[in-house]
C-alpha cells in the first residue's frame, strides 16, 4: 500500500496526514523502533522503502528524525509561533464540552504547556485503533462461516474508519499548524525520498 495519498488524480499531494498513515503502516509491519533503521531493514525492500519515504517526510515537514519522541509529541514546541492560531479553537472546544468543569480563568494559561502530552494520547489511541482497522489485512481468503466472521468485523470497522478522522484531523494539524502539503516530485528532489511504487515493490516481494 502506497503511504501517499492523491488530492487531485494528476497531482499526489503528501499531507501530514499521509505522515501519520505512513507512520502506521510501517509500524504495523516493524512495531519496533529500534529496527527503523536502513542497516536494520536493508533485508526487506518493503520496509526499507517505506522507512526511506517516512524519514523524507519527517524532513520535509521539520521534524527530528526520532519516532518514539514523535508517538509523545516531543516535536511540539508550545510556545512557537505556529501554534498560536490553533490554540484558540482548542481553547473554545475545551469550553463548550466542559462549561461547567472549569472557568475559563482557571485553564486559560495551561493548554499550552499541555499540547505534547494532548498530542500523545490521541496518538496512542490512533495507534490501537489501527490495531483494530488491520484486524483482516492479512486474510487473502475465507469461506462460510470463517467469511461471515470477516465480515462481520470489517462492516464494524467501516463504521470507526468513517468517524476516527476526527482525532486525525487533530493530529495533523499539531504535525502541520499551517496545513503544509508538497508534491511527490518534490519529495524526492528536495528531501531524498525514494522514487518508487511502494505497491510494486510489496507485489515483487510477496
Amino acid at each position: 500500500m502506497s503511504t501517499f495519498e492523491d488530492s487531485d488524480e494528476d497531482l499526489p499531494l503528501i499531507t501530514a496526514r499521509s505522515l501519520l498513515l505512513g507512520f502506521f503502516d510501517l509500524h504495523s509491519l516493524s512495531p519496533d523502533f529500534d529496527d527503523w533503521t536502513e542497516e536494520r531493514l536493508s533485508d526487506n525492500p518493503p520496509r526499507l522503502f517505506r522507512l526511506r519515504q517516512l524519514m523524507a517526510m519527517f524532513r520535509a515537514f521539520g521534524l527530528p528524525w526520532d519516532p518514539s519522541a514523535f508517538t509523545e509529541g516531543g516535536f511540539i514546541q508550545p510556545e512557537h509561533p505556529r501554534y498560536a492560531s490553533l490554540l484558540p479553537s482548542l481553547k473554545n472546544e475545551l469550553l463548550k464540552a466542559n462549561p461547567k468543569e472549569m472557568p475559563m480563568r482557571e485553564y486559560k494559561g495551561i493548554v499550552n504547556d499541555q499540547l505534547p502530552d494532548f498530542f500523545a494520547i490521541l496518538f496512542d489511541y490512533r495507534m490501537c485503533v489501527d490495531e483494530v482497522l488491520s484486524f483482516s489485512s492479512g486474510v487473502l481468503e475465507a469461506s462460510d462461516l470463517y467469511l461471515l466472521a470477516y465480515q462481520k468485523a470489517e462492516a464494524l470497522n467501516k463504521i470507526i474508519r468513517s468517524h476516527v478522522a476526527a482525532v486525525e484531523d487533530t493530529l495533523t494539524t499539531l504535525i502541520s499548524p499551517q496545513g503544509a502539503s508538497f508534491t511527490v516530485e518534490q519529495l524526492v528532489r528536495d528531501y531524498g525520498s525514494p522514487d518508487v511504487d511502494v505497491s510494486e515493490i510489496d507485489e515483487e516481494w510477496m
